[in-house]
Protein backbone atom coordinates (compact mmCIF):
# COMPACT_ATOMS: atom_id res chain seq x y z
CA UNK A 1 0.00 0.00 0.00
CA UNK A 2 3.15 2.49 0.89
CA UNK A 3 4.83 1.73 -2.14
CA UNK A 4 1.42 1.88 -4.18
CA UNK A 5 0.91 5.91 -2.53
CA UNK A 6 4.12 6.02 -2.93
CA UNK A 7 3.58 5.73 -6.92
CA UNK A 8 0.50 8.02 -6.98
CA UNK A 9 2.01 10.46 -5.67
CA UNK A 10 5.07 10.89 -7.75
CA UNK A 11 3.14 10.64 -10.74
CA UNK A 12 0.40 13.49 -9.80
CA UNK A 13 3.76 16.13 -8.34
CA UNK A 14 6.49 14.07 -10.29
CA UNK A 15 9.81 15.28 -9.94
CA UNK A 16 11.20 16.42 -13.44
CA UNK A 17 13.51 13.85 -14.95
CA UNK A 18 12.97 14.69 -18.23
CA UNK A 19 11.48 18.35 -20.37
CA UNK A 20 9.06 17.04 -22.79
CA UNK A 21 8.02 18.58 -26.37
CA UNK A 22 12.02 19.98 -26.83
CA UNK A 23 13.31 18.08 -29.70
CA UNK A 24 16.60 20.28 -29.91
CA UNK A 25 17.53 21.09 -26.79
CA UNK A 26 18.82 19.35 -23.31
CA UNK A 27 19.93 20.72 -19.93
CA UNK A 28 23.17 19.74 -18.71
CA UNK A 29 23.85 19.54 -14.57
CA UNK A 30 26.95 19.28 -12.34
CA UNK A 31 26.87 18.27 -9.31
CA UNK A 32 28.91 18.74 -5.69
CA UNK A 33 30.60 21.67 -6.52
CA UNK A 34 31.89 24.48 -6.68
CA UNK A 35 35.45 22.65 -6.86
CA UNK A 36 38.12 25.46 -7.06
CA UNK A 37 39.87 23.78 -9.97
CA UNK A 38 38.11 22.07 -12.01
CA UNK A 39 34.70 24.70 -12.42
CA UNK A 40 36.73 27.93 -13.64
CA UNK A 41 38.09 25.40 -16.08
CA UNK A 42 34.85 24.09 -16.80
CA UNK A 43 33.14 27.55 -17.00
CA UNK A 44 35.51 28.19 -19.67
CA UNK A 45 34.91 25.04 -22.10
CA UNK A 46 31.21 26.46 -22.04
CA UNK A 47 32.45 29.51 -22.27
CA UNK A 48 34.25 28.52 -25.62
CA UNK A 49 30.36 26.83 -27.28
CA UNK A 50 28.44 29.79 -25.38
CA UNK A 51 26.69 26.91 -23.56
CA UNK A 52 24.51 27.90 -20.48
CA UNK A 53 23.85 24.83 -17.59
CA UNK A 54 23.33 24.45 -13.95
CA UNK A 55 25.27 23.98 -11.75
CA UNK A 56 23.73 21.93 -8.32
CA UNK A 57 25.96 23.37 -5.29
CA UNK A 58 26.25 22.16 -1.99
CA UNK A 59 25.88 24.72 0.55
CA UNK A 60 29.39 23.45 2.67
CA UNK A 61 30.84 24.36 -0.88
CA UNK A 62 29.71 27.59 -1.81
CA UNK A 63 30.66 29.17 1.28
CA UNK A 64 33.87 27.43 0.96
CA UNK A 65 34.69 28.44 -2.58
CA UNK A 66 32.24 32.27 -2.24
CA UNK A 67 34.26 33.65 -5.20
CA UNK A 68 33.63 30.68 -7.64
CA UNK A 69 30.20 30.97 -7.26
CA UNK A 70 30.13 34.85 -8.28
CA UNK A 71 31.77 33.45 -11.28
CA UNK A 72 29.21 30.93 -11.76
CA UNK A 73 26.42 34.04 -12.31
CA UNK A 74 28.64 36.04 -13.88
CA UNK A 75 28.88 33.96 -16.57
CA UNK A 76 25.53 33.56 -16.98
CA UNK A 77 24.78 30.26 -15.40
CA UNK A 78 22.35 28.76 -12.63
CA UNK A 79 23.01 27.52 -9.42
CA UNK A 80 20.77 24.86 -8.07
CA UNK A 81 20.65 23.36 -4.30
CA UNK A 82 21.84 20.10 -3.37
CA UNK A 83 22.09 19.95 0.15
CA UNK A 84 24.62 21.97 2.51
CA UNK A 85 26.56 19.34 2.76
CA UNK A 86 25.34 16.24 0.92
CA UNK A 87 23.17 14.54 3.70
CA UNK A 88 20.79 11.69 2.22
CA UNK A 89 17.36 13.08 2.78
CA UNK A 90 16.27 9.48 3.82
CA UNK A 91 18.48 10.30 6.72
CA UNK A 92 17.38 13.85 7.69
CA UNK A 93 13.94 14.94 9.54
CA UNK A 94 11.70 17.46 8.83
CA UNK A 95 13.40 19.71 10.77
CA UNK A 96 16.38 19.20 9.71
CA UNK A 97 15.97 19.33 6.13
CA UNK A 98 13.81 23.03 6.66
CA UNK A 99 17.16 24.25 8.38
CA UNK A 100 19.36 22.89 5.60
CA UNK A 101 17.00 24.87 2.89
CA UNK A 102 17.15 27.71 4.95
CA UNK A 103 20.97 27.35 5.02
CA UNK A 104 20.42 27.26 1.24
CA UNK A 105 18.12 30.50 1.04
CA UNK A 106 20.34 32.11 3.21
CA UNK A 107 23.49 31.19 0.97
CA UNK A 108 21.74 32.10 -2.30
CA UNK A 109 20.49 35.50 -1.37
CA UNK A 110 24.34 36.70 -1.09
CA UNK A 111 25.19 36.31 -3.90
CA UNK A 112 22.24 37.63 -5.42
CA UNK A 113 20.05 34.69 -6.68
CA UNK A 114 17.08 33.19 -5.97
CA UNK A 115 17.48 29.25 -4.79
CA UNK A 116 14.45 27.51 -6.09
CA UNK A 117 16.09 24.59 -7.76
CA UNK A 118 16.32 21.45 -5.97
CA UNK A 119 18.70 18.01 -6.02
CA UNK A 120 18.28 15.42 -3.28
CA UNK A 121 21.88 13.88 -2.83
CA UNK A 122 21.72 10.42 -4.14
CA UNK A 123 18.04 11.34 -5.85
CA UNK A 124 17.06 9.85 -2.52
CA UNK A 125 13.20 11.06 -1.79
CA UNK A 126 11.18 9.97 0.68
CA UNK A 127 7.53 10.71 0.43
CA UNK A 128 7.54 13.24 3.41
CA UNK A 129 10.54 14.84 1.95
CA UNK A 130 9.23 15.23 -1.35
CA UNK A 131 6.06 17.36 -0.22
CA UNK A 132 7.47 19.45 2.19
CA UNK A 133 9.81 20.34 -0.92
CA UNK A 134 7.03 20.97 -2.96
CA UNK A 135 4.77 22.75 -1.14
CA UNK A 136 7.89 24.84 -0.16
CA UNK A 137 8.03 25.91 -3.27
CA UNK A 138 11.31 24.42 -4.38
CA UNK A 139 11.17 22.36 -8.30
CA UNK A 140 12.52 19.18 -7.67
CA UNK A 141 15.05 18.08 -10.89
CA UNK A 142 16.12 14.77 -11.25
CA UNK A 143 17.97 13.52 -14.36
CA UNK A 144 17.49 10.84 -17.24
CA UNK A 145 21.10 10.48 -18.69
CA UNK A 146 23.88 9.67 -15.89
CA UNK A 147 27.04 10.01 -17.95
CA UNK A 148 28.53 8.09 -15.22
CA UNK A 149 31.52 10.34 -14.92
CA UNK A 150 32.04 8.49 -11.31
CA UNK A 151 32.48 5.75 -12.28
CA UNK A 152 33.49 4.90 -16.07
CA UNK A 153 35.98 5.66 -18.68
CA UNK A 154 36.50 8.97 -20.25
CA UNK A 155 35.82 7.20 -23.54
CA UNK A 156 32.49 5.19 -22.07
CA UNK A 157 31.54 8.44 -20.77
CA UNK A 158 31.93 10.37 -24.10
CA UNK A 159 29.44 7.41 -25.71
CA UNK A 160 27.38 7.18 -22.72
CA UNK A 161 26.15 11.04 -23.51
CA UNK A 162 27.26 11.80 -27.02
CA UNK A 163 25.11 13.25 -29.47
CA UNK A 164 23.92 10.28 -31.11
CA UNK A 165 22.51 8.75 -27.28
CA UNK A 166 20.88 11.17 -26.08
CA UNK A 167 17.30 13.04 -27.41
CA UNK A 168 15.44 16.17 -26.79
CA UNK A 169 14.47 17.33 -23.32
CA UNK A 170 17.28 15.01 -21.72
CA UNK A 171 18.65 15.97 -18.60
CA UNK A 172 22.10 15.23 -18.23
CA UNK A 173 24.13 14.64 -14.87
CA UNK A 174 27.85 15.59 -14.35
CA UNK A 175 29.96 16.28 -11.55
CA UNK A 176 32.63 19.06 -11.59
CA UNK A 177 34.70 17.23 -8.97
CA UNK A 178 36.32 14.81 -11.29
CA UNK A 179 39.28 15.77 -13.76
CA UNK A 180 38.46 13.88 -16.22
CA UNK A 181 34.70 15.09 -16.48
CA UNK A 182 36.85 18.49 -17.30
CA UNK A 183 39.02 16.92 -20.03
CA UNK A 184 36.55 14.97 -21.80
CA UNK A 185 33.85 17.83 -22.05
CA UNK A 186 35.73 19.92 -25.18
CA UNK A 187 34.57 16.85 -27.18
CA UNK A 188 31.39 16.49 -25.86
CA UNK A 189 30.27 20.05 -26.47
CA UNK A 190 31.72 20.11 -29.89
CA UNK A 191 29.41 16.89 -30.89
CA UNK A 192 26.58 18.65 -29.57
CA UNK A 193 27.45 21.82 -31.54
CA UNK A 194 28.64 20.03 -34.75
CA UNK A 195 24.33 18.47 -34.65
CA UNK A 196 22.90 21.88 -33.65
CA UNK A 197 22.19 20.16 -29.86
CA UNK A 198 21.00 23.56 -27.75
CA UNK A 199 21.53 23.70 -24.22
CA UNK A 200 19.03 25.06 -21.75
CA UNK A 201 18.03 26.66 -18.37
CA UNK A 202 15.20 25.46 -15.98
CA UNK A 203 14.46 28.68 -15.05
CA UNK A 204 14.41 32.15 -16.84
CA UNK A 205 17.53 34.48 -15.76
CA UNK A 206 15.04 37.49 -14.71
CA UNK A 207 13.58 35.31 -12.35
CA UNK A 208 16.50 33.85 -10.81
CA UNK A 209 18.72 36.49 -10.09
CA UNK A 210 17.72 39.33 -7.52
CA UNK A 211 17.50 42.90 -8.74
Amino acid sequence: MRNILKWLIFTIYKPVFKRSGESDSIYITFDDGPHPENTPLIINILEKYQTKVTFFMTGIEMEKYPNIVDEVIKSGHQIGYHSYNHSSLKKLTLKSLACDLKKGKAIAARHGFLMSLYRPPFGDLTILSFFYLITSGWKIIMWSKDSRDSYDSPELIKHTVSARTIKGGEILLFHDDYKKTVNILNDILLGYQQENIKCSLFVDQKLFLLQ
